[in-house]
């Protein structure tokens, strides 16, 4: 009989957790319980292979904690049934607000699961010197002691944060796509132009006005972007005003991703670092970063990250200092594409494609 796994998520599987769903339903029986947010497409029910219980439990606010925490507490009653009636030897949780819940609803049962809990970011509260940050952290370190693993998107989240507070077993699974979730790839467009693509959830204000001011009106290049999130608003006012500048809406990662790669030059993924709420800009690793490597498509992003580190370690493209116009021309201007073609080559498929990996993850939650 296979050993039971629930995914409980404060969002709508997205293709990351899609991922693991399909992959470790092979050796498990899987549960999925999620809340809905309305910046995210729902694919769950279209690309979860093989699930037990697939449960969409409502709609919570993104950004608005006060109202998320009150969501989550008018559900406690209605959780507490779902987890009776999805009993499971291990939980895999994205957050530390999903975990409370958890053992606020199962403190008075005998239910005894294994707990991994899941960090794909950084949160403000990790780094602020506030007392609202204080007293999340003081939460944050309690509510660890019920953990039994953790995983991380990033090394560096571990090296720079949680090793501080978590001294178990942890796994980092960076978010590289798995091989036979890929589209297949498809015939370079040949471009007129220089298309410079911006690609997933639209979080990055700064960094894309700084890039549609210099190349606007210029007819040496477009910007394509595709996604949807917070920016939706200024992306559309500019491809409203400028021709070079267009915006496709949402788009389908299981689909769409092959087309949307080969039909873009180079991949902008340029993050701010200027903020004071930037610091997991500087350190994550995004699920862009390796649909480039694997589609081949170079990048220009910002300097002083850990991303812009291993772009230049893999000379696969451009950093650039966040939102200045004259580093982004230049690296637009500058960049050989000829040149980080053939650099493409030279990079392992471990690298960028993450079979291998989840074959550890598989057996990390096992042991």
């Amino acid at each position: 009989m296979k050993s039971k796994i629930l995914f409980l998520l404060s969002h709508q599987p997205n293709p990351r957790f899609i991922k693991q769903i399909n992959f470790l339903s092979q050796k498990y029986e899987i549960s999925v319980i999620y809340f809905n947010r309305d910046y995210m497409k729902d694919l769950s029910s279209e690309y979860i292979q093989y699930c037990s219980a697939n449960i969409n439990i409502g709609n919570i606010s993104n950004g608005n904690y006060t109202k998320r925490i009150i969501t989550y507490f008018r559900m406690i009653k209605q959780l507490y049934r779902i987890f009776q009636q999805n009993k499971s030897d291990i939980i895999i949780v994205n957050n530390i607000d999903i975990l409370i819940i958890f053992k606020i609803c199962t403190c008075f049962s005998r239910i005894t699961t294994k707990i991994i809990l899941e960090i794909s970011d950084l949160l403000g509260y990790n780094y602020r010197n506030s007392f609202k940050s204080e007293i999340i952290r003081f939460i944050e370190r309690y509510i660890f002691r019920y953990v039994d693993k953790l995983i991380v998107t990033s090394p560096k989240f571990y090296d720079i944060y949680y090793k501080k507070i978590f001294k178990k077993d942890y796994f980092i699974l960076e978010n590289k796509p798995l091989l036979n979730m890929l589209p297949s790839k498809i015939e370079k467009v040949n471009n007129q132009k220089i298309v410079i693509g911006i690609v997933g959830l639209l979080l990055q204000g700064k960094p894309y006005k700084a890039l549609f001011d210099v190349i606007k009106g210029d007819n040496r290049f477009e910007v394509h972007i595709y996604g949807k999130g917070i920016y939706e608003y200024l992306i559309k006012e500019y491809s409203k005003t400028y021709e070079n500048i267009k915006y496709f809406g949402e788009y389908n990662f299981f689909k769409d991703s092959a087309k949307i790669y080969g039909s873009i030059d180079i991949l902008y993924m340029s993050y701010d670092t200027t903020s004071w709420d930037s610091f997991n800009n500087k350190i994550a690793l995004p699920n862009k970063f390796y649909e480039a490597m694997y589609f081949r498509v170079p990048i220009i992003t910002s300097s002083e990250t850990y991303l812009g580190e291993l772009v230049e370690k893999y000379k696969i493209g451009k950093t650039i200092k966040c939102c200045d116009g004259g580093e982004i021309l230049n690296a637009l201007i500058d960049i050989n594409l000829n040149q980080i073609s053939r650099n493409f080559d030279k990079i392992s498929k471990d690298i960028y494609l993450g079979d291998n990996d989840y074959i550890r993850l598989a057996e990390f939650i096992q042991k």
